[in-house]
């Protein structure tokens, strides 16, 4: 099994909502990121390092307050023992 990092679920709307922001693109926006890569995110894709700086600065959470670390299957094949 592998792990991945991704944005705790739900987080991307409860901040919208708290902070009186509108709209995914108003929230991308102050992130400093683009709005389709926001949404892949919140959709569970994989953020890159720039993307968890940006979530933790524009709110001033900690990396373990925004992100979790969650198992998946390897898309690797398995390795094949010598015989």
């Amino acid at each position: 099994m592998a792990a991945t990092i991704r944005v705790k679920p739900g987080l991307l709307e409860r901040l919208r909502k708290i902070n009186g922001i509108t709209s995914e693109e108003h929230q991308s926006r102050l992130m400093g990121v683009n709005r389709i890569t926001l949404r892949r995110v919140d959709a569970g894709a994989t953020p890159s390092g720039a993307f968890m700086a940006a979530l933790c600065e524009t709110y001033g959470l900690g990396l373990g307050e925004a992100f979790e670390v969650v198992q998946v299957d390897s898309l690797a094949p398995p390795i094949e023992q010598a015989a």
